[in-house]
């Protein structure tokens, strides 16, 4: 989230939200998922 709104400053509040609520929506359910089912593996690679 931090490297879009950089990328893109807001000038007003109202933009802000926009652009937060843009990048909320993009969090589907399926997107989600998909990073708790890699969770085990990404572990690992830390580990």
């Amino acid at each position: 989230m931090k490297k879009v709104i950089r990328q893109h400053p807001a000038r007003k509040i109202t933009e802000l939200r926009q652009k937060l609520q843009e990048i909320w929506d993009f969090f589907t359910p399926n997107f989600c998922q998909n990073l708790v089912n890699t969770m085990p593996q990404r572990i690992s690679a830390v580990v």
